[in-house]
């Protein structure tokens, strides 16, 4: 092999190496984003219940008097998906709108169900994660459950509790949490189950009292609603 023969072998073999390190690069790259995109964060409830905006502990169901942001009157948008959720999105003594969100359930050991609906925040091609309704602890059977709190549910884990959070950032960052108000009557209620082709479908309404406030800037409504609420969604296993 000549000199010039060797050096244009070397030079391709020395450019396939760095295109092949690039490409590989760029995968990585690409599945951590996406794997980023579908993630659902965890979202556990503050240890506290006080209200930091007023210093108040609100009582009676449907309190209007208290804080209220029209923030919590802005839509949001979905993944599109054949396993949807709507509702009647209130806060009490300002207004309300029509609400959609994404529904993902989850089965533990075929003894409980774990509920979460989302809405999302379109930024430039993106969806950011912005909004979590819970449902936890559900029994696997058809009928009516009642959502208590978190606490509640801690003194007694036979019980099932609800939540509602409020992300920011790429929906990873926790911005303010909302408990189920026990002074109001709060309910998920299965009216199909199919666990051979793992679907269930219901309706629901939840009434919150705010746990924590935004931290980031944002002042929420210390009284939110979910009412009216359908959803289908397919069970997956943990």
């Amino acid at each position: 092999m000549s000199r010039m023969a060797f050096l244009l072998q070397s030079k391709f073999l020395a450019m396939k190496a760095i295109y092949r390190l690039f490409t590989t690069f760029f995968i990585i790259l690409f599945w951590i984003s996406c794997k980023k995109e579908h993630e659902i964060p965890k979202i556990n409830p503050p240890a506290s219940e006080l209200l930091p905006l007023t210093g108040t502990i609100l009582t009676g169901c449907d309190d209007t008097t208290a804080f209220k942001s029209s923030v919590d009157l802005q839509p949001l948008d979905f993944l599109k998906s054949c396993y949807l959720c709507t509702a009647i999105k209130q806060v009490p003594g300002l207004g309300e709108i029509p609400w959609v969100g994404n529904c993902y359930v989850r089965a533990t050991e075929d003894t409980v169900l774990h509920f979460e609906f989302l809405t999302y925040e379109p930024y430039f091609e993106e969806l950011l994660l912005r909004e979590i309704i819970i449902f936890s602890e559900v029994p696997i059977n058809i009928g009516f459950h009642q959502i208590l709190n978190h606490a509640t549910w801690a003194a007694d884990p036979s019980k099932s509790y609800g939540g509602y959070a409020r992300l920011l950032d790429d929906g990873d960052v926790l911005d303010a949490y909302w408990g189920t108000d026990t002074t109001c009557v709060s309910y998920i209620e299965i009216t199909r189950l199919d666990l051979e082709d793992r679907e269930v479908e219901g309706k629901f309404e939840i009434h919150l009292k705010m746990v924590s406030q935004g931290k980031h800037g944002i002042l929420y409504s210390e009284r939110i609603n979910f009412l009216n609420g359908r959803f289908k969604a397919e069970i997956k296993k943990k």
